[in-house]
């Protein structure tokens, strides 16, 4: 059995390190995942203004399915959920990266798409989701202000 801390931060570890390559910033995880009243998310660019609260979510089977419309207890609504309160909490956008096994790590945001065409809209949740170097590399996004 694969203890689920283990996977989380190894998930976080692996989001890190897309984030270091696409965006060319120093991401670090949060210590404690965002246990500390004052730092919130999975991961972060130290030292400065995140515009994005990152939360990751690695689990064994898909959570974005049918059960986004009809069931109010699904995971993913409780990851999107707690991914906008850490948000508010440190000021910054909500931003999801989330996988299953031997799945792509994919994104959920509220920030529409502009180049990126494969993606889904869900509304009552009020976010885009879509694969993730598809977003990381033909979106316009500001992770911190320089």
């Amino acid at each position: 059995m694969v203890d689920s801390r283990a996977k989380g931060a190894a998930g976080e570890r692996q989001v890190r390190d897309i984030l270091r390559k696409y965006t060319e910033l120093e991401w670090q995880r949060v210590p404690h995942s965002g246990a500390l009243s004052f730092m919130k998310g999975d991961v972060f660019v130290p030292n400065i203004h995140n515009n994005y609260c990152v939360e990751v979510k690695f689990y064994k089977h898909s959570h974005f399915n049918d059960k986004v419309l009809t069931n109010s207890t699904n995971e993913f609504i409780s990851w999107w959920d707690q991914t906008i309160n850490q948000a508010k909490l440190a000021g910054g956008k909500p931003l999801l990266f989330f996988k299953y096994n031997r799945s792509k790590i994919f994104v959920a945001t509220r920030d529409k798409p502009e180049v990126v065409k494969k993606y889904m809209y869900v509304s009552h949740l009020d976010c885009y989701v879509m694969e993730s170097t598809s977003w990381l590399t033909y979106e316009e996004h500001r992770f911190i202000n320089v």
